[in-house]
């Protein structure tokens, strides 16, 4: 837990001690705006939206506003062992499977949205 932490205030940084969990170079400005790590949790659990959960159920809740993103995808996401691809193609001509937000599960696809919009769908216990 010391590690999530600088002089009593919440803080991630570079430069961690494995054995004793303290900082080494925690007032260094480098290590305070170390952010390449926490940045992909933002993109995929923000603007992607890919929740993660303690049931069987994968939510997808991108927060892209309307009308601002034409596309994205996020492929090749380890989640519970499956492979995981989340793509959001407007027009369905950037990745030519079809418009609107769709969910593969190991290459195959689970659940399609027509709309960027909140998805809660039960994982597949096995994929045929």
């Amino acid at each position: 837990m010391q590690s999530q932490y600088h002089r009593g205030r919440p803080y991630i940084g570079e430069y961690l001690d494995e054995v004793t969990g303290y900082w080494l170079k925690g007032d260094q400005e480098r290590s305070m705006y170390y952010n390449h790590l926490t940045f992909n949790d933002l993109i995929i659990t923000g603007l992607v939206g890919l929740r993660p959960r303690m049931d069987n159920a994968l939510e997808i809740n991108p927060l892209l506003p309307e009308g601002k993103w034409d596309w994205f995808c996020l492929d090749n996401v380890l989640y519970r062992g499956r492979n995981l691809t989340i793509i959001w193609d407007k027009t369905g001509d950037k990745y030519r499977l079809g418009k609107g937000l769709r969910v593969f599960l190991d290459g195959k696809e689970v659940v399609r949205a027509e709309k960027l919009t909140k998805i809660i769908t039960q994982l597949p216990l096995t994929m045929n």
